[in-house]
């Protein structure tokens, strides 16, 4: 449970029910929602697809895609665009959606639901300096992505399903 006491009266609660809290004493509602994120899908011109490795929990030393959450005032482009550059130090550009997905993402304690929205698009070089929250990168051939190393379930079917197009 993400909350004991009511945010609004300050007595215990007790009823949660779905995705929303209802304080029996003052009827405040609180609504869960998922938590937002992004990932880039990119090939170099050998049809090679860019993975990163996580630096941090959770998933530390997985493969994922750059990416990451989409702050307040922003949207799924303006935080992918962002997302790309911090950790590349690349711009990113002619972003085409692609595809999305729900997921579990379990940090210090709390399991996030979060919805992630893939998009494919361009960047300029293949040289890259790893940054904020990646340790490495590397481009996978095809037919030798490291499924059984990849962060997040939903980040296996966007691969597959991008394969499959």
């Amino acid at each position: 449970m993400a909350f004991i006491y009511c945010p609004n009266c300050k007595k215990n609660l007790s009823l949660i029910v779905n995705r929303r809290i209802d304080c029996k004493h003052c009827g405040f509602v609180f609504y869960f929602s998922p938590a937002l994120t992004n990932g880039a899908i990119i090939e170099n011109k050998k049809g090679e697809i860019l993975l990163v490795k996580r630096k941090f929990p959770p998933k530390k030393g997985f493969w994922d895609v750059a990416g990451g959450f989409v702050d307040y005032n922003e949207n799924f482009e303006q935080s992918l665009i962002r997302e790309v550059k911090e950790e590349l130090g690349v711009e990113m550009t002619d972003l085409k959606y692609f595809a999305s997905g729900e997921d579990r993402y379990l940090f210090k304690g709390v399991n996030y639901h979060t919805i992630c929205v893939f998009f494919t698009g361009k960047i300029d070089g293949e040289k890259f300096v790893p940054a904020d929250d990646i340790s490495d990168y590397k481009f996978f051939p095809k037919d030798k992505i490291p499924y059984s190393r990849l962060a997040f379930k939903n980040l296996i079917k966007a691969i597959k399903d991008y394969q499959a197009q």
